[in-house]
């Protein structure tokens, strides 16, 4: 062997271990950094030749690949779980926003107005005539609608925020698309050039985490190192190579705070879509289903009563001997609803029907009153044979069910999701222990291949200097 061939040996192990240096440093700069997966340098003997005597010898050392340490049924896992934790997530954070309406641990709640308004009409029995018992029973009836529309007030605040929270969510989505699209054009390229992609790639899957929170996500990796993206809900392109599909909103008329979601999937068409999955899939079950729902009894339960009082209220006769008029705004046949439902301007101490029409006792008579009041356990007008009260408490109950069930899906979530982030991490992610080593061993290499190019110099100038010594 020549001693130019050793130097070409000592050369190659310099050049490889300088390179496997370089991608120590760059796993402990990055040991930090999310998504970042570890990447190692893959030395190969290089290939050997052969001398003038027809011997092979070998020609040192190269660097065949920077190699990513990936594992794809991990990744799939990841996405998956991010996808169930992004809508458990925000489920549960506006129920926890929601449930402070239904809080009947005070005295001043909806419930504790419903009792307090029925047994107002009790009290009023004992002396119909009295002005203090008709006003506690329209104070109790003004202090019962202020409740209504409170609640009903924050119910339709939350539907409002989740449904404005729709245009950040789609514009969130749309980066992240349009993001993976540019990064499969840079990965494509430099990898067709002979580059190395790996911490693109990382950028990129940590880019299809991110939307998998957002929506339901199925994705495919390509051999030239692209990665497809499909809608879960229906299969649709969301990204093929360098192009993205997009997300928009339209508003519904004739208001424009309610809008629904479209989606223009790579190709065009499609349309109006309905997410389930996913922060989308979230918000808008919460939007369209789950506060709709509660408000909806909400309003049946405003309504009910509205209805049963005002019927019985037009079927007495008030102070002055006269008919009963409506105690609540709308008045029957109009439905009241909980953010509608208000005290009758008009309606005076004197207006309540607390006898019965035709009565001989006239104003001292309190049957009607008694009625009104019996309201309280009445149980055919609300659903399941549930009192007022009852059905209230029931919707107070669902609430706090809700929120609990949400919060134990969070938890199950964060708990999955930490052991897959956990697991990995021990395959993919870097050890500073292990760099350490690793640049260690590197370093003491390169410092060995550097010795060998340093003797085979001096052993180099010591045959020129025998060349070239007189005779």
């Amino acid at each position: 062997m020549s001693l130019n061939s050793v130097m070409q040996i000592g050369s190659s192990a310099a050049s490889a271990y300088q390179t496997a240096i370089n991608v120590t440093s760059e796993n402990i700069s990055n040991v930090n950094t999310p998504g970042y997966s570890r990447q190692t340098a893959v030395l190969e003997t290089a290939p050997q030749s052969a001398n003038s005597g027809g011997l092979f010898s070998g020609n040192g050392v190269s660097v065949v690949s920077i190699q990513r340490s990936y594992d794809a049924v991990l990744q799939k896992e990841l996405v998956n779980a991010q996808t169930s934790q992004g809508y458990d997530t925000t489920q549960s954070t506006a129920l926890q926003t929601i449930q402070p309406a239904f809080n009947e641990v005070s005295t001043d709640g909806l419930g504790a107005a419903i009792d307090s308004f029925f047994n107002s009409w009790q009290d009023l029995t004992s002396d119909p005539t009295s002005t203090a018992e008709r006003q506690g029973v329209l104070t109790s009836a003004q202090n019962l609608v202020d409740n209504f529309n409170s609640v009903s007030t924050n119910l339709s605040s939350a539907i409002t925020s989740q449904n404005t929270s729709l245009v950040t969510l789609t514009g969130n989505i749309n980066q992240n698309l349009t993001s993976i699209a540019q990064l499969n054009s840079q990965i494509k390229v430099i990898g067709a050039a002979g580059g190395n992609t790996n911490e693109l790639k990382d950028q990129r899957d940590q880019a299809i985490q991110n939307l998998s929170q957002q929506i339901g996500v199925t994705y495919t990796e390509n051999s030239d190192g692209t990665t497809d993206v499909n809608y879960a809900d229906n299969g649709a392109a969301l990204v093929t190579g360098s192009k993205a599909g997009s997300f928009s909103l339209t508003p519904v008329p004739p208001s424009s705070s309610n809008y629904t979601v479209n989606l223009t999937p790579v190709g065009g068409a499609i349309g109006v879509v309905s997410p389930t999955s996913g922060t989308l899939g979230a918000t808008l079950n919460l939007r369209d289903t789950v506060i709709t729902g509660y408000q909806s009894q909400v309003d049946a339960l405003a309504s009910k009563i509205a209805t049963a009082v005002d019927n019985l209220q037009k079927s007495g006769s008030d102070l002055n001997g006269n008919a009963g008029s409506a105690l609540f705004n709308p008045a029957p046949p109009a439905t009241a609803t909980g953010a509608t439902i208000a005290v009758n301007p008009l309606f005076t101490t004197s207006n309540i029907a607390a006898a019965a029409k035709g009565s001989p006792s006239g104003s001292a008579d309190s049957s009607n009153a008694l009625t009104i009041a019996d309201l309280a356990n009445d149980t055919t007008t609300m659903p399941g044979g549930q009192t007022f009260s009852n059905y209230y408490n029931s919707l107070v109950a669902q609430v706090g069910q809700d929120v609990k069930t949400s919060g134990n899906k969070v938890t199950q979530d964060q708990t999955y999701t930490n052991q897959l982030s956990t697991l990995q991490q021990s395959n993919s992610g870097v050890s500073l222990d292990e760099e350490l080593v690793n640049l260690t061993k590197y370093q003491q290499s390169y410092q060995a291949s550097a010795k060998v190019i340093s003797t085979v110099t001096s052993m180099m100038d010591c045959v020129l200097n025998l060349i070239g010594a007189p005779t």
